[in-house]
């Protein structure tokens, strides 16, 4: 099992990012104003990625704020298959084979991953 705590601390280049500015420009980008309540509770981005809706979140900034890929929190991501999928489809535009084995764990977004890409995952050869 993937120890979250880890990962987290050993994510390059978030140091670089701080919480409040970036709650800023989720607020000018329209962000929920309950996910930014929720989201103001934590005190550095570290601390904010270990909530369960991490994974949400970070999706939603790369795509309205970033408006491209963020590789630095893709391990986040990768907590949830579903916006790991939504995350490959919306802002990779194309497949992720590093979520392939954890998306194919679930047969809905499994099913919903092999359509958008049309393809096939997580069968053996």
């Amino acid at each position: 099992m993937v120890n979250w705590t880890e990962t987290i601390e050993s994510l390059t280049g978030l140091s670089k990012f701080d919480l409040s500015e970036m709650i800023k420009q989720a607020e000018y980008k329209d962000a929920c104003s309950i996910e930014i309540q929720v989201l103001s509770q934590h005190k550095t981005i570290e601390e904010a990625l270990e909530h369960y809706r991490a994974p949400y979140w970070c999706l939603w900034y790369a795509r309205n704020v970033l408006e491209e890929r963020w590789k630095e929190v893709e391990p986040i991501i990768l907590k949830s298959r579903r916006w790991s999928y939504i995350y490959a489809a919306d802002i990779i535009v194309e497949r992720w084979p590093e979520a392939e084995p954890f998306i194919a764990k679930d047969f809905y977004w499994k099913r919903e991953y092999e359509d958008y890409f049309n393809c096939k995952i997580g069968e053996e050869s």
